[in-house]
């Protein structure tokens, strides 16, 4: 692929070992791309700055944003690119932040060195903390890519802007739906546990899991966190939830988490009336492929879906699907929403300068479809650079798609209460 051509290192690690070099050389291949050792803007082009983690913890997520991309960058070019700056193509490059936010810091400041002219990143709210400071200092225009965590734009920075809606949000859709569902179908609220990834993200959505089952009447029996990256033993939390008779389960896991703590789920007879994932792994279609039928009737906090009805959205995600052999998902979504609300903001300012760019995505209006804008709600920016028009839905794993099922203004199918029993 001719828009995207570059990765580059942290010069900041010890030596490669040969393990840590064969998933490099993997992330690169997957990626379509070749490794260089200059981004340097070439006359006509509009260079994109990713600060993803194409390796550790987080890489699922990351090699897919990186993808996406890439291919948003190819529709774009395909269009015509920035006609009102002379059809300026977009070429997109990487940095991997090895899933370390300390990384991600470096590789930041080598991006912004290397003269690009926007920065998308990081799929990890901690790296995105710190990579959206260096942003602010350089006064480079920073958009957030799968990053919820209201701290990212919490202190005034004029140049971070996020389109996707904020953990809060994610979690209040989820835990009003689990009580709607129940009521819906006549049974008692249930009794909730929150299990997160103790990252920025993960503590936040507990925090908010909690904060909303109470306003809304719902025990809580346990809010609870592990390691990220280190746990690999779940069935002694299982078993504790098990035995405190929770019947919603709530959380924000990574999919290789996820999957474990389904599978544990499963081998210790732990089936909740409701299982629900605060984006995460139930929005990533590894997750289902890995799971197969043990996937079906989990519900996911998304702001996307393959099936919702957007303008021009079915031609890209069918090439997304062929392409890469697996559907689209919120946060390939999100990668196609920040190139959308970049390739506008040139049309309409038709200047590189990192000022005028950031005054162009500030005052920024897209509808769902514009530009390949594919996030429910559209884009407007409020004052601290989130989205104002955000809009938050719940879907359902079926034969590994996510179905919407609320609000019922997007549900194609509706929801199922209680689970039913594992495959």
């Amino acid at each position: 692929m001719n828009s995207s051509d570059t990765l580059f290192r942290s010069n900041h690690t010890a030596p490669a070992s040969g393990r840590r070099r064969f998933l490099v050389a993997g992330a690169a291949s997957l990626a379509g791309i070749a490794v260089h050792t200059t981004s340097k803007a070439q006359p006509g082009e509009v260079v994109i700055g990713a600060v993803l983690p194409l390796t550790g913890p987080s890489a699922s997520f990351g090699q897919n944003s990186w993808n996406a991309l890439q291919y948003a960058c190819e529709v774009a070019n395909e269009a015509g690119g920035v006609k009102a700056m002379g059809g300026m193509k977009f070429r997109a490059v990487v940095a991997d932040t090895q899933s370390q936010p300390e990384i991600a810091a470096s590789q930041t400041e080598q991006l912004i060195r290397r003269g690009v002219t926007v920065l998308i990143g990081c799929n990890q709210s901690a790296a995105s903390i710190i990579s959206t400071q260096i942003a602010e200092r350089a006064g480079v225009p920073f958009l957030t890519a799968y990053d919820i965590d209201p701290a990212i734009t919490a202190r005034g920075f004029k140049y971070t802007f996020r389109a996707s809606p904020l953990i809060d949000a994610y979690a209040r859709d989820m835990v009003t739906f689990v009580k709607a569902l129940a009521e819906k179908n006549g049974k008692p609220l249930p009794k909730i546990v929150a299990f997160s990834e103790n990252s920025i993200a993960g503590q936040s959505a507990n925090k908010f899991i909690v904060q909303t089952a109470k306003s809304l009447g719902m025990e809580v029996v346990e809010a609870a966190t592990y390691d990220v990256g280190k746990t690999q033993n779940f069935a002694p939390y299982i078993s504790r939830f098990k035995a405190a008779n929770a019947q919603a389960y709530i959380g924000h896991n990574r999919t290789a988490d996820g999957i474990l703590i389904v599978r544990t789920m499963k081998e210790l007879g732990f089936n909740p009336a409701v299982m629900g994932g605060i984006l995460g792994a139930t929005s990533d279609p590894e997750f289902s492929k890995n799971l197969g039928a043990d996937s079906n009737n989990i519900y996911a906090s998304d702001s996307f879906s393959p099936e919702l009805k957007i303008p021009g959205m079915a031609a890209i995600t069918g090439r997304y699907a062929a392409k890469f052999g697996r559907p689209m998902d919120v946060g390939s979504a999100t990668m196609f929403a920040d190139l959308a609300v970049l390739w506008d903001s040139l049309e309409r300012k038709k200047s590189l300068k990192p000022k005028d760019l950031r005054d162009a995505i500030a005052s920024t209006e897209l509808k769902p479809g514009d530009r390949g804008f594919f996030l429910l709600g559209g884009v407007k920016f409020n004052e601290v650079g989130d989205n104002a028009r955000a809009g938050g839905m719940i879907t359902v794993l079926r034969n590994g798609n996510n179905v919407p099922v609320f609000p019922n203004e997007v549900a194609t199918t509706p929801g199922v209460y209680p689970k039913p029993n594992w495959s």
